[in-house]
Formats: C-alpha cells, structure tokens, sequence
C-alpha cells in the first residue's frame, strides 16, 4: 500500500469517526407562555454545547432539526434546554 493510500484510509476512518458521534435530534416545538422567537430559539440551541446546527423545517414549521455530537450532549438534554427558554418541546426523533 502506497503513502496516498494510507492516507485515504486515514481520512476515511477519521470522517467514518465523526459520522458516528453526530446525531440529529428531531424536535417538536411549540409557544410556551410567550410569543416564539424561532431566530432567538435556534441561536440559542446553536450556542449549547455539541450543537453544530439547528433549523426549523419548511414543511413543518414547529420541527426543529438539530445536529449534535453525541458525546458532547443528548437529545433529552436539548429538550431541557428549550424548555427552559420558555417553549414546549418533546423528542420527535433521533
């Protein structure tokens, strides 16, 4: 086996690696006792740690997609979190 080859099969191993720690949360959010800033909401999960992206979804607008490291944190700990900024959440998926 070649240097390239080797180090394509690092780099493999190494992208396989991360896939295995990230997940997507799938999140149902709605209004809690005030009006939803969806903006604020999503800098905010964006913000806690392990999170690398969030984003309401088009077709379903109280779904929020969240990308995490699964190390880092878990989808119950990202309900938690919501919550506490004052909006009703419950895990849809992971």
């Amino acid at each position: 086996m070649g240097i390239q080859q080797l180090s394509e099969t690092s780099q493999s191993a190494q992208t396989e690696a991360v896939n295995a720690q990230t997940c997507m949360a799938i999140i149902w959010v709605q209004n809690g006792s005030r009006e939803l800033d969806k903006d604020a909401l999503i800098d905010s999960v964006e913000a806690m740690p392990g999170v690398s992206n969030a984003k309401f979804t088009r077709e379903k607008p109280a779904i929020l997609m969240i990308d995490y490291c699964r190390q880092e944190t878990k989808a119950v700990r990202l309900v938690e979190s919501i919550s506490n900024l004052g909006a009703y959440a419950r895990i849809v998926g992971c």
